[in-house]
């Protein structure tokens, strides 16, 4: 049985570390153009559970030890995921962002972009200096593949004919590569054998693609004051994800119609939303996504076994859990 109750003691076991990361953002923010540290502190300081830090942080100690560097490479990590955030608030005009208003319904969409770009910029500014051509090369490789899964993203917009292999080739750029990363980085922060980062960096992926799995289901099924922003914003976006791929291969053929027609309109209404999800219901969508999800999770489970015990590894098998029953 799991020492951990809620996540809540996870973040509370390396509580210290998460503090010399947030103290990084903060350092690594100042700028003399003052638009910097406002938009960079509005989105980084909102709010988030620091996700992709923790895994970092828990990777290398459970591996090894090198705080100092791991929680600075942590830092970048995090840097380089706001900065994604950034930009897709941009791109999918998103009005908000953890609960609050987006960055770029403050101070617009060019200074959001370009903000982002610094952000990135200063993320690498931060890695060069730890050393590692290792870690340089593990988060060029993810900042190029996190482009390289929005874009694809992007093509396949309210596109009814996107297959299951199109979404996990989007959702492993837009979010599993980056805990991947994480993971890989911790490793190799930690000295050890490339067997064991590359396990590592597999973890992260699993988890990963496990994790926007859920998140998908909570944009159809959850409530906005828990998830913080507007339910069901992926389908007025256009967005083809694993509920809606599962409805569409289970549906009458003008229900594919009218779920096209919907997909591909400028406004989706509560009606439409209800439309749709009735059919997730009907169709059993959202317990298929969540299956999905599992399996990924159970395969994380497996690499984490064979790892000796610590509690670190209890505390990155505790977040596997967590992921499949996130409400948020």
């Amino acid at each position: 049985m799991s020492k951990f109750k809620d996540i809540n003691q996870v973040f509370a076991l390396i509580e210290d570390d998460l503090k010399e990361t947030e103290t990084a953002f903060t350092r690594y923010l100042g700028s003399e153009i003052d638009l910097i540290p406002k938009i960079g502190e509005h989105i980084i300081l909102s709010g988030g559970k620091r996700l992709r830090p923790a895994l970092l942080i828990l990777t290398c100690s459970m591996l090894g030890d090198n705080r100092q560097t791991g929680t600075l490479l942590a830092a970048v990590i995090e840097f380089i995921h706001t900065a994604t955030l950034l930009h897709d608030d941009v791109v999918d005009e998103a009005d908000m962002r953890r609960g609050l208003a987006a960055a770029n319904t403050i101070w617009g969409n060019e200074a959001s972009v370009l903000v982002g770009d610094f952000l990135f910029a200063m993320a690498f500014d931060m890695a060069v200096d730890q050393g590692s051509m290792a870690t340089l090369k593990s988060i060029s490789t993810a900042t190029r593949r996190l482009a390289e899964g929005e874009i694809l993203e992007l093509m396949k917009t309210a596109d009814i004919s996107t297959s299951i292999d199109d979404y996990i080739k989007i959702i492993d750029g837009k979010t599993a590569i980056l805990m991947a990363t994480a993971c890989e980085v911790g490793a190799i922060t930690a000295g050890v054998e490339v067997e064991q980062q590359l396990k590592m960096k597999e973890f992260g992926h699993c988890l990963g693609i496990a994790f926007q799995m859920m998140d998908d289901i909570l944009d159809y099924n959850s409530c906005e004051e828990n998830l913080g922003k507007t339910i069901g914003i992926d389908l007025e976006e256009g967005k083809v994800t694993l509920p809606l791929i599962h409805t569409l291969q289970h549906s009458l053929p003008e229900e594919r119609e009218k779920i096209n027609e919907i997909i591909t309109s400028d406004y989706v209404s509560r009606e439409d939303f209800n439309f749709v999800h009735s059919l997730m219901i009907k169709n059993k969508s959202l317990e298929h996504t969540t299956t999905e999800a599992a399996s990924y999770l159970k395969k994380a489970h497996l690499i984490l076994d064979e790892f000796p015990d610590s509690q670190e590894k209890e505390a990155l098998r505790f977040i596997t859990d967590y992921v499949l029953n996130r409400d948020r």
